[in-house]
Parts: C-alpha cells; structure tokens; sequence
C-alpha cells in the first residue's frame, strides 16, 4: 500500500506543478499575476473583508506567505487594507474578471486534452474534494 500511496501523491503533484505552472505562464503573461494571486483575490471576491489571518486560511497558506502577496496588490491598488480587514478594489475587480477569462480557458483546455476522458473526470471531482477535506481535518 505504501507504494500505491507514493504513486499517488507523485502523480498529483505532477498534475498540480504542470496545471500551475501553465497557468502562472499565462497569467504572468496576460495580467502580469501569478496563479496564487488570482486565487487570493477570487478569495476576497467570494468573502469581502477577510482580516489577514482569515484570508490566509482561506488560501491554506501561513499569514507570512499571504502578507508577502498583499503588499504588492495594495501598493498597486488592486486591494485596500482598512480596520485590519482586506479587499478589493475596483481595479482588482477588474484584474479578476479578465484573469478568469485566462484561468477558465487554461483548464478546459487542459480538460480537452488526449487521453482527458469527461466522464473519468466527473468521477475524480468529488473525490478530490473529500480528499482535501479528510486531509484538512488531519492533524
């Protein structure tokens, strides 16, 4: 078991690094943002007003990763720092709607790909998603 386990864990940071990396080129190169900052402002998008400690959660990243990222985007004025609470502003707002367009055509893309077969893809979903909640619950 211990080797289907490394097997697994390979094969899905494979698939993380490529799909990430992929997406870091074309954000960098369209929108001049890397992938875990779309994340992070579609994370302010979907919870306005997050405190620092709350949106690194969010991010499941330490604060000091998420600090690192906030600065830039305020200093630009993608996001505003006020009360101790982060969030968008209109030019992030904007920043996200057009880097989703880049985000959404990069995984269908990728989901289009030989050998992608839909509905093995539907089947893999959920359990990604109770993967990431079993092990987020590990201590």
């Amino acid at each position: 078991m211990s080797a289907a386990a490394l097997y697994f864990g390979a094969a899905l940071h494979r698939a993380h690094a490529v799909l990430q990396q992929r997406l870091d080129e074309r954000l960098g190169d369209w929108h001049g943002l890397s992938l875990g900052g779309y994340h992070l402002l579609q994370a302010l998008e979907a919870t306005p007003g997050l405190a620092l400690p709350a949106l690194a959660r969010a991010l499941l990243q330490p604060m000091v990763p998420t600090l690192r990222q906030v600065l830039p985007m305020e200093k630009t004025g993608l996001l505003e720092r006020v009360d101790g609470r982060v969030r968008l502003r209109p030019a992030g707002r904007q920043l996200l709607v057009e880097a989703r367009q880049t985000v959404e055509a990069a995984y269908a893309r990728a989901l289009q790909a030989p050998g992608v077969e839909a509905d093995r893809v539907a089947v893999c979903l959920p359990l990604l998603e109770q993967l990431a909640l079993a092990v987020r619950g590990m201590r």
